[in-house]
């Protein structure tokens, strides 16, 4: 059994001897790290007619998995300047899996060969307060000049001052404001949703409540106004500091009425659409200070207790905001 070393050893040395060596290691049975690097070394060798014939064969064998595949198109990537045998493998590798990771790794790779610059970013270097509709106010504010936007959509027609016809008519109107976001939000930044399900209120005692489970739905419109997903992280509060939802059941315990507690939210983590890696955000900082004698959170779970206010009946706890502006934003 070849080592991954051992493997890539093969691949920097480009000779007839080590690709036979190669090929021949690759029919044997291995580990997936290790057929991956065979693949990679294969894809550096010199001899395209030998290895446009091996890529050609393995892109389309239903034995290999997914990542053999994404090396195979990672050599075609690089070897379309030189050799349009690969650039046409390229296309059918697209086009016959369909597959986001290698559509991403294609986008990825256009970027860098054209070699674009950053947006001009038009820092907003003074507090500024937009009062109204945000899918209108958000047209005051230039492109790509807000590095993070942290936010909290009103809940689904369980306020006062959130009331929609419908509950299709509020995600319509969440993915509007979503899209102005995008539109201010730094190429490749963070926008970060805090959102968790909202229960209805009965008409009457003979009618169901509905239960919407914002958070799922939320994902859809994120990504169709121009985000990806990145992380899901659980806000937790203390349990008493909520509304007793499982009291029925502890008195009754009739199967069928169990209703947890509910003492926990989503802060949904996106990235605005980019083909570059966080490394070019970073590049654009020459200076910013770090949170070097700070506790760090190694959970996706925060404990963090819930902030009540007479103005507003749903805050954001400071500690909240925070933790989002130290782990997502640059502190300058």
């Amino acid at each position: 059994m070849y080592s991954v070393e051992q493997i890539k050893a093969m691949g920097k040395e480009k000779n007839e001897n080590n690709l036979l060596k190669l090929f021949e290691i690759f029919k044997l049975p291995a580990p997936i790290d290790i057929r991956r690097e065979i693949v990679s070394s294969i894809g550096r060798q010199n001899d395209n007619d030998k290895v446009y014939i091996f890529m050609k064969r393995e892109a389309f064998n239903a034995d290999n998995p997914m990542e053999l595949i994404y090396q195979i198109f990672r050599t075609c990537l690089y070897k379309s300047k030189i050799d349009k045998r690969f650039s046409d493998l390229k296309q059918e590798i697209i086009n016959y899996y369909k597959n986001e990771n290698i559509k991403k790794m294609n986008e990825f790779y256009d970027f860098r060969q054209q070699r674009k610059n950053m947006p001009l970013i038009h820092k907003i270097t003074c507090p500024l307060l937009l009062v109204g509709d945000s899918s209108e106010t958000l047209k005051e504010l230039p492109d790509n000049s807000i590095q993070l936007a942290f936010t909290s959509p009103p809940y689904y027609n369980a306020r006062e001052y959130s009331d929609y016809k419908s509950y299709a008519d509020y995600l319509e109107k969440m993915k509007k404001i979503f899209i102005a976001c995008n539109r201010v939000i730094e190429e490749g930044r963070f926008f970060i949703v805090n959102v968790s399900p909202v229960i209805t209120k009965r008409a009457g005692r003979e009618f169901e409540s509905i239960r919407y489970p914002i958070h799922y739905d939320f994902h859809k419109i994120l990504t169709e106004a121009g985000f990806y997903f990145i992380d899901e992280i659980i806000w937790i509060k203390p349990e008493p500091s909520l509304p007793d939802r499982v009291s029925g059941y502890k008195q009754t315990r009739k199967p069928l009425s169990y209703k947890p507690n509910c003492i926990t939210e989503s802060i949904m983590v996106y990235r605005k659409n980019c083909n570059f890696l966080l490394d070019k955000n970073m590049k654009n900082y020459t200076e910013y200070e770090k949170y070097e004698n700070e506790e760090i959170d190694t959970s996706n779970c925060w404990f963090i207790a819930p902030k009540y206010d007479k103005n507003h009946p749903a805050v954001f706890p400071e500690e909240l905001c925070r933790r989002i502006l130290k782990y997502y934003s640059l502190k300058l």
